[in-house]
């Protein structure tokens, strides 16, 4: 007599509640053929058998690797950014500052040499990368190989132990990688400080020059402000340092020790008709410095008891509440193209009033 199919689930009905049988049977009728088969057909089954013979380690294993390789994808594409950023400051470097090009040029050197590490760094990686694939298919040829998975498990354990080993080796080349890229982020913050004091640098002595340029012009101009009468620089013109002087004799406060934030001979420019004089200080930006030391440069000379307007000339305020501050302290101005009311009163005013 034939057994059927319909045998055979009667058969399963009967074993149902034994556990021990059903094993039982399992063992006589499975082997590597029937296994292989089921494994095919029956994806539940398969899973079952997968989760029974592979740790939670190794299942975890692929999805690790792959944020891993992200990671490290990830912090290759930053650092390629910075030093980007590296080659870039160094070009305009280059053009800006001729006295540091040999510097430059070593510092491009630094950088090369850091790219050559990264990219000996980046082959590690790949090395590594190739190391788990040859793992991923190791591990493909232990699921077709069911059968001999309970006597070659102590040897699988070993390999994970030592694929661990080599998962923590990794992770310690990485820490060395950001170590190094946090010495690199140092070495460009120092480039990128050097850069800006340069250019402050630049930037200072830009303005000086200019500051000097239009004091110059200023004093050139200078009867198109005061009018008619005599003037020039005491820091530059030899009559106008020997007239001040006079002046302070016969008044009797040369003597005096004055500073040299108050004292007249270090003027921008002074000008006068008579005993009507005007001690000016020129700057491009007028701010409320340049008020107060005209204030007390002039002081001086009205203490020798000429008649004295400080005067302060530039081509813009520094603060629009600059200008209240020299109408307050009694300073005529000249700035931009507007004048106050006591220049253009000097400027008309005689030598012989």
């Amino acid at each position: 007599m034939a057994f059927t199919l319909d045998d055979l689930k009667a058969l399963t009905e009967l074993l149902q509640d034994n556990l021990e049988l059903r094993v039982a049977l399992a063992e006589q009728i499975l082997d590597e053929q029937v296994i292989t088969r089921l494994m095919h057909q029956n994806e539940r089954l398969r899973e079952s058998f997968r989760r029974a013979v592979l740790t939670d380690e190794l299942i975890n294993l692929p999805q690790e690797f792959r944020e891993f390789r992200e990671e490290v994808n990830q912090r290759f594409d930053r650092v390629d950014q910075r030093l980007d950023k590296v080659e870039q400051a160094v070009g305009e470097l280059r053009q800006e500052l001729g006295e540091t090009r040999q510097e430059l040029r070593e510092t491009r050197q630094e950088v090369g040499e850091l790219r050559q590490e990264l990219r000996e760094t980046r082959q590690e990686v790949g090395e590594l990368r190739q190391e788990l694939g040859e793992t991923r298919q190791e591990l493909r040829e232990t699921r077709q190989e069911v059968g001999e998975l309970r006597q070659e498990l102590g040897e699988t354990r070993q390999e994970v132990g030592e694929l661990r080993q080599e998962l923590g080796e990794t992770r310690q080349e990485v820490g060395e990688l950001r170590q190094e890229l946090g010495e690199t982020r140092q070495e460009v913050g120092e480039l990128r400080q050097d850069v800006k004091s340069l250019q402050d640098w630049r930037r200072g002595e830009e303005a000086r020059r200019a500051g000097e340029d239009y004091e110059r012009k200023i004093v050139r101009r200078a009867v198109r402000i005061f009018g008619v009468g005599e003037s020039g620089s005491p820091k530059t013109h030899e009559h106008v340092y020997r007239q001040v002087v006079e002046w302070l004799m016969q008044g009797g406060v040369l003597d005096g020790d004055v500073p040299d934030e108050d004292d007249p001979l270090n003027a921008d420019l002074i000008w006068w008709k008579g005993n009507h004089v005007a001690v000016a200080e020129i700057s491009l930006k007028v701010d409320k410095y340049d008020v107060l030391r005209a204030k007390r440069r002039a002081e001086p000379l009205r203490q020798a008891g000429l008649e004295v307007m400080p005067v302060v000339i530039g081509m813009e305020w520094a603060h629009p509440e600059t200008e209240q501050l020299a109408n307050q302290e009694g300073v005529g101005w000249r700035v931009g193209n507007f004048v106050s009311d006591s220049l253009v009163a000097f400027r008309k005013a005689s030598a012989s009033e």
